[in-house]
């Protein structure tokens, strides 16, 4: 008998199926501001000291690049006015662009990660950036209560 090599498997691209999984399940498509911003990096800041997961290996001046980061991501979201609707032949890079605020809250974040030398903090919001420009999650935009200058508060009767 001759040794022949095992027949190759067909290859079937596995993100492909993965994003067919997801699709069925009850995952929110929608994330409120409170929600991305505030609720889930907390929870993503305590599973990581919880784990004892290492902390990225950043010097004092990598670790202070954070700070700029941080406070250029607060300055688009306080400025971040929504721009009239454009077409755009690419989709990714064109939603951060059309939704400014959800930009700047990812670049608050990411510098508060960087500050906080935290790797699963970054990781979040490296996934959720990609997520949003890819059309798989909507997130609302990121704003300070009472919005632009000159616009009356919103209360929504939460208690806090």
């Amino acid at each position: 008998m001759k040794d022949t090599p095992c027949a190759r498997r067909p290859r079937r691209p596995i993100m492909r199926r993965v994003m067919d999984l997801l699709k069925r399940l009850p995952i929110p498509k929608r994330l409120a501001a409170r929600v991305w911003l505030l609720t889930l990096p907390s929870a993503v800041l305590s599973f990581e000291r919880r784990q004892r997961i290492p902390r990225l290996p950043v010097g004092r001046r990598g670790r202070l690049i954070g700070l700029p980061l941080a406070a250029a991501g607060l300055a688009v979201v306080l400025r971040a006015r929504r721009p009239a609707p454009a077409a755009c032949a690419v989709g990714g890079l064109c939603r951060l662009r059309d939704r400014p605020a959800v930009g700047g809250g990812l670049l608050v974040l990411g510098g508060v990660g960087l500050l906080m030398r935290s790797m699963m903090l970054i990781a979040y919001v490296l996934g959720l950036a990609a997520a949003f420009s890819r059309e798989l999650v909507d997130l609302e935009d990121a704003r300070l209560p009472g919005g632009a200058p000159g616009e009356p508060w919103d209360y929504d009767e939460t208690i806090i």
